[in-house]
């Protein structure tokens, strides 16, 4: 199931839905839409890797919450939640262990900040989805990090069997629960924030937003904001994704 749910994501979302698109577009050339969806196309692709296109996409997800300010929020009966973002498996400088991946290390690197500013306990989540190859799981993986990072052993844990954000929610509770905690401080990036918040709310958590690593442009446009770049049409499917991935949580667990 989850393999098909990824496998009809990536044929919906750019490129892939672009490119079918297209192909039908040349497949029909001869008609007059089959020209337009060729057009269509190209100006998607175009638009889609500019900054300006992009940050209008992602925006909204990434300041739906404001940053994280944690004078106030030391409290004994609050947790620090850490939502992985995807390993780097058989990593080569490391000797072939798995490590972590661009989006994973941030959110990891803020958590550590936060741990070590408020000196409450981190609960790392994420299994192995799709990846028979991993040698561990992501949510072991985060630990271990978090240890490098200065944060103290015994105030660290691992939740390794989520494979979605329903499910990172739905163990930690069961993990919390054990311990009488309800509120959390949840850290992820800031466009997976608020498909995060619903999961957690849904489950009964008091949910604080810790967002990092934002993707909207923090400076002004200049002319090189309006030419395509890879990297940025990137961050815009991220969002197409998370747009589709809020539509799709709520229809299936809503």
């Amino acid at each position: 199931m989850l393999l098909t749910s990824k496998v009809i994501s990536q044929l919906l979302l750019p490129p892939g839905g672009l490119i079918l698109l297209a192909m039908i577009g040349v497949i029909f050339w001869k008609r007059r839409w089959g020209r337009w969806a060729v057009v269509v196309v190209l100006l998607l692709f175009w638009s889609l890797s500019t900054e300006p296109v992009r940050d209008a996409l992602i925006k909204p997800l990434e300041f739906a919450y404001p940053a994280l300010h944690v004078d106030d929020k030391k409290n004994e009966h609050t947790a620090i939640v850490l939502l992985g973002g995807g390993i780097y498996a058989n990593a080569p400088e490391y000797n072939g262990s798995d490590e972590l991946r661009s989006y994973a290390m941030m959110r990891t690197l803020y958590a550590a900040h936060v741990a070590k500013l408020t000196g409450l306990n981190v609960y790392a989540t994420g299994g192995a989805p799709l990846d028979d190859d991993m040698n561990d799981a992501e949510g072991d993986v985060m630990r271990r990090w978090l240890i490098r990072l200065g944060v103290a052993e015994d105030k660290v844990f691992a939740e390794s069997h989520a494979n979605n954000t329903w499910q990172n929610a739905m163990y930690i509770k069961e993990l919390l629960a054990k311990k009488g905690i309800k509120n959390i401080i949840l850290v992820t990036s800031a466009w997976h924030m608020p498909r995060s918040v619903w999961c957690f709310e849904s489950q009964g958590l008091h949910v604080i937003p810790a967002p990092t690593d934002y993707v909207t442009s923090q400076q002004s446009y200049d002319i090189r904001s309006f030419l395509p770049r890879w990297t940025v049409f990137s961050d815009s499917g991220q969002a197409l994704h998370e747009y589709l991935g809020l539509c799709w949580y709520h229809l299936k667990y809503g």
